[in-house]
């Protein structure tokens, strides 16, 4: 008999649930399911929302929305402790789950979405620089053994717009790439990206899209990637990429953005976000219901 805890339920009319379930598979059946994989465990929120302390890894999963004003939490994020979230002992269905961590219903978020993520490893120390948000820069993950990330997931309904990015350290407004090899003619004073409309400097995160845009995500079109109302696991991985066509950016090697320029050696956070529904240039808010569970690498 095997274990399994369920994370996080993301919604939007949001919920991010982390749950703890019990599953009822053997072990034949499991490997029949992991296609062969060999997995290294990130969070299986057995008893809260940390990262589980392999191979240096630090880190706490938490949610975050765009700046709507109408966009909210239920229960509310206290912002001084945003990365706190209720445990949530009381739910429970069938003999799949019953404890676990819950970010609640998030509603109205029209800008860009909401999401639940991690980073991988602490902040440096304030010595080696301050990003743009006043604090340290983030940590850096060496990930180059393994190809990807897994993670089980679930919603109340089948969920639209659903992206899964990993960031590196030449992707994230909050880290630093001084010291590493950078394109040529790079200004050797640009040491961070930043949010911006200038491709030269504008972060612009490693994505997979689920059932989007199948021009550059051709491998996650199927109905193996549509999160709906069944638990299922999803692999991405990291060779499948891309930066946003609708969001080029500065990336690590002096190649087209079509390519997968992601540096493994120095990731910084992996995050599954739900987005808005645009009509044309208008976004509106796309609520949403998600738990997510056993988040790993995959080797």
């Amino acid at each position: 008999m095997t274990t399994r805890h369920a994370l996080f339920v993301l919604a939007c009319r949001c919920f991010v649930c982390l749950f703890q379930f019990q599953d009822q598979r053997g072990a034949s059946l499991d490997a029949a399911l992991d296609g062969g994989l060999v997995f290294d465990l990130i969070a299986d929120f057995t008893t809260d929302n940390s990262i589980a302390p392999i191979d240096g890894r630090q880190g706490l999963f938490h949610v975050w929305g765009d700046l709507s004003i109408k966009g909210q939490f239920d229960p509310p994020l206290d912002p001084n402790q945003p990365y706190v979230y209720p445990i949530d002992l009381n739910h429970g269905e069938s003999q799949r789950f019953w404890a676990g961590f819950v970010p609640h219903p998030r509603t109205n978020w029209g800008v860009w979405g909401a999401a639940l993520g991690t980073d991988f490893m602490p902040r440096m120390d304030s010595e080696a620089g301050v990003s743009p948000s006043g604090t340290a820069y983030k940590g850096t993950y060496d990930a180059s053994k393994y190809q990807g990330i897994s993670f089980w997931a679930r919603a109340t309904t089948a969920l639209t717009r659903v992206e899964v990015i990993i960031l590196d350290a030449y992707t994230d407004g909050e880290a630093t790439f001084a010291g590493l090899p950078v394109p040529d003619g790079t200004d050797p004073t640009f040491t961070s990206c930043v949010y911006s409309n200038d491709v030269k400097f504008n972060c612009s995160p490693y994505l997979v899209k689920f059932r989007m845009d199948s021009t550059y995500f051709p491998k996650y079109q199927s109905e193996a990637y549509q999160i709906d109302t069944t638990w299922k696991r999803f692999d991405v991985f990291f060779a499948d990429t891309r930066q946003d066509q609708y969001d080029k950016g500065f990336h690590a090697a002096a190649q087209p953005f079509t390519a997968t320029n992601i540096d493994v050696s120095h990731l910084t956070s992996m995050s599954i976000e739900v987005t808005a529904t645009y009509v044309g240039t208008t976004p509106s808010p796309n609520d949403f219901e998600i738990w997510v569970d056993d988040v790993e690498f995959i080797k």
